[in-house]
Parts: structure tokens; sequence; C-alpha cells
């Protein structure tokens, strides 16, 4: 990848659905190159695809949070396949260091919640947890399109 496929990979990660036209403008290519560069990031799998956030993902679970795992031992399949069924869970990351897991965890309020962090101390194989309430996004879908312009400019 060079600077034209990364400025615009930035621009479609901030509207994926502008125009090839708009984007050329913006880059100050053709509209041939636009197409050409977006066939070939798709074709050589660096972009995976194109999808819509709803609104109603982010309003109807407004409880979001990160969960680090300690695993004990060779658990780490079983204790994913655990956490893969509990709906809560929108990621499950391995990573290294001292945590094992870092889980992306959304639900509609506090008790719910408290219910699923529950469950999740309880899996066999879990040795500890750490869990951090995410408070405030300041780059990411749960801004909408207004809002992420004025941040931007």
């Amino acid at each position: 990848m060079d600077d034209l496929d990364l400025r615009l990979i930035s621009l479609l990660r901030h509207d994926g659905r502008r125009s090839v036209s708009d984007l050329a403008g913006d880059l100050k290519v053709s509209r041939a190159t636009v197409r050409a560069r977006m066939e070939k990031l798709v074709d050589t799998g660096e972009i995976l695809g194109f999808t819509a956030v709803l609104r109603d993902d982010w309003r109807d679970l407004p409880i979001r949070a990160v969960t680090l795992v300690v695993v004990d031992g060779h658990n780490t399949g079983p204790v994913t396949r655990s956490l893969s069924a509990m709906t809560e869970i929108r990621a499950i990351h391995t990573t290294n260091g001292k945590w094992d897991l870092v889980l992306d965890i959304a639900t509609r309020d506090l008790a719910a919640f408290d219910d699923a962090l529950n469950r999740i101390r309880l899996i066999e194989g879990i040795a500890g947890t750490e869990t951090n309430l995410l408070l405030t996004t300041r780059k990411g879908p749960a801004v909408s399109a207004s809002e992420f312009k004025d941040a931007v400019r």
C-alpha cells in the first residue's frame, strides 16, 4: 500500500458511501484510478467489505465495556467457546502479556451488564478478569456523521 491507498482508506473509513467522483476529487486523481485502487484493495483483502452501522445497534445497547481475561492453563479453547455463546459479547480478541483475552461487551442496561459479568466470571477456566466501562466514544461509529465532521475540522 502506498500513500494514495492510505488516504483512500482514510476517506472510506469516514464515509464508506462517498461516490467515486467525490473521492477522486479529494484525492486529486481520476475516477478510474480510485475505482482501480478500491478493486485492488478488495481483491488483496486489505478491505474486507463495506458495512452499515445502525443507530439502533448503539442506542439499544448503550452500556459498553472492555473485559480483560486471564485463562487458567490451556483452557483458551473451551473458555472461548463458552464466551462465544454469550450474546452480550460482541467480540473476543486474543492478546499477549498479562491478559489472554479481551472482550467487547454491550448490554441494554447496567443490570444486564452485571448479569453478563457474573456469568463470565463463573466460566470454568477463567482465572481472573478486569473490566472497564466505556464512557465516551471519541472516534468510531457511535458518533453521528455531523458530530464526526465537526470533530475532524
